[in-house]
């Protein structure tokens, strides 16, 4: 698939947020990090992601420490520059946390990754 959009949260859906602009074709909802990592590694990276931050609190800390929407987005950034991947024509992403401070966390994280892949 060359063109799909990551729906990032452990209970909603698109259509539960406000404010979600990625397209629906080619939507793939990850309730978990895990499910968001494997999605981006069997399909490559996706044109558009929106972002929760709080996940379900039984894949907070399991073994490998927090797994949340940060964490994903951490990781993601990472899986580009450690493969030397170029993002998708017209990449977007947004945030649609209801955690106001893991929601600014994550655009910061994002903000500070495009200008820098970008710069």
């Amino acid at each position: 698939m060359t063109y799909w959009s990551l729906f990032l949260d452990d209970i909603r859906f698109p259509e539960d947020v406000k404010f979600f602009y990625g397209p629906y074709k080619n939507l793939i909802i990850c309730r978990t990090m895990d499910d968001a990592v494997w999605a981006v590694k069997q399909y490559g990276l996706p044109t558009f992601i929106s972002f929760d931050h709080d996940l379900a609190d039984v894949h907070y800390i399991i073994g490998d420490g927090e797994k949340t929407g940060y964490t994903f987005a951490k990781w993601f950034c990472d899986y580009i520059m450690d493969n030397d991947l170029n993002l998708p024509v017209g990449f977007g992403y947004h945030v649609h946390s209801m955690n106001p401070v893991g929601a600014e966390n994550i655009r910061k994280y994002m903000e500070n990754f495009l200008e820098f892949k970008n710069g």
